[in-house]
């Protein structure tokens, strides 16, 4: 399937006030704390440690800034690319951030650069006179422990390396893979999430089955997380053509849950591997790259039908739906009042238990319409990487 671009036309009113500014868009508008002018933008999701929310740029920098007022602590250029990771993310006083082919660390107080990691060669059948092309970490959702950053790439790989010294402890690789037909039997595939939980790494896998793709698989993934060991794969059940997951596994109690581009959602018994829910709802017709989003009893889903779905984590019950004009385009984000996803243009504020829509916004003092990032929140506020400039809003 091909990511709908088709998105409605929002149009914004930013109404000036004496303390902060409210942006209006639709029925509902979100009052604006505080907003700070920086090129382009990112696709990572900021992160927050204490009084510092950490943002991406679209010119290859990681901006550390006050969480009240917006005010740059440091700003330290790392790549000539654009900021392209799913997540920035934050652990034991380091920043670690994927760009495009390599993934840096920066010190959390200082913005130092601590040390920088390249995936292993992207292996993508490769033609005589060739060469292999790095590992991307595009839309990469990384995860960490506390001493360890795991970090999934295209190739397909999982690269565990130490937060403080840029070690790496191992990497995991599918290896050769039954179901290839070409003689080779090296085909594109990439890992783009992961999630750790106990002793536990659980990565997502997408694999070409032949060259062109027209047949692929999907897999969830458990390695060790100290050695990278493998202790089991789990190829899903639906067998379409192309790209068929690129987000994070998230864990409820014993089951390992999952969304496809394709709409459905599985939860994986991670003592049995056996497949203990589905949940594929009617009409799909979009494409979703937003991953399962998981706060308490429920998992939230975009269904890739023009409706985000709240689902029984336990067993897949549906709670409630909302209507949307397309599909998420980012991870949805849930806090304790709230969910928040965009469809590209407008961003959806819902009440998290019941469904019903509290806000909508379009992107403040800009005319481009992207919101390229998903959202961050930490006490009260909400963060987001929007069209050249980083965005802080009181939750509504």
């Amino acid at each position: 399937m091909i990511l709908s671009r088709t998105w409605p036309l929002i149009l914004s009113t930013i109404l000036l006030g004496d303390s902060c500014r409210e942006s209006t868009s639709g029925d509902h508008g979100v009052r604006e704390r505080w907003y700070e002018v920086q090129p382009s933008y990112s696709t990572a999701r900021p992160a927050v440690l204490g009084p510092i929310v950490f943002f991406g740029t679209g010119d290859g920098r990681i901006i550390a800034r006050d969480v009240s007022t917006g005010a740059a602590k440091w700003d330290t250029k790392v790549a000539n690319s654009v900021v392209r990771g799913g997540n920035i993310l934050v652990s034991n006083g380091v920043v670690v951030a994927p760009i495009l082919t390599s993934t840096v660390a920066l010190d959390a107080q200082t913005g130092a650069q601590l040390w920088t990691y390249s995936a292993p060669d992207d292996t993508t059948d490769i033609a005589p006179g060739s060469f292999a092309g790095p590992g991307s970490v595009v839309q990469s959702r990384i995860d960490a422990d506390g001493t360890t950053v795991f970090i999934p790439a295209w190739g397909a790989s999982v690269g565990a390396v130490d937060l403080l010294t840029g070690t790496v402890r191992w990497v995991w690789r599918p290896g050769t893979i039954a179901g290839d037909t070409a003689a080779s039997g090296v085909f594109r595939s990439g890992s783009m999430g992961v999630r750790v939980s106990g002793d536990t790494v659980f990565a997502t896998m997408w694999h070409y089955l032949n060259r062109a793709g027209v047949a692929s698989e999907a897999w969830v993934v458990a390695l060790n997380k100290f050695s990278g060991a493998e202790f089991w794969r789990v190829p899903l059940p639906y067998h379409p053509g192309g790209v068929l997951i690129q987000t994070a596994p998230t864990v409820y109690q014993n089951l390992v849950i999952v969304h496809t581009l394709a709409g459905r959602t599985y939860a994986i018994d991670r003592a049995t591997q056996s497949i203990r829910w589905e949940f594929t709802p009617p009409g799909f017709t979009n494409s979703t790259v937003s991953g399962a989003e998981l706060f308490g009893d429920q998992v939230y889903v975009d269904g890739g039908n023009s409706k985000i779905y709240a689902l029984r984590a336990a067993d897949g019950a549906q709670v409630w739906s909302f209507q949307i004009s397309t599909q998420a385009t980012t991870d949805m984000l849930a806090t304790p009042r709230r969910l928040y996803f965009t469809d590209g243009q407008t961003l959806y504020i819902l009440d998290r238990n019941s469904g019903t829509a509290v806000a909508t916004t379009g992107q403040p003092h800009t005319t481009d319409p992207l919101f390229a990032s998903p959202v961050a929140f930490s006490q009260g506020l909400v963060f987001a990487s929007v069209a050249d400039g980083a965005w802080c809003f009181e939750e509504p």
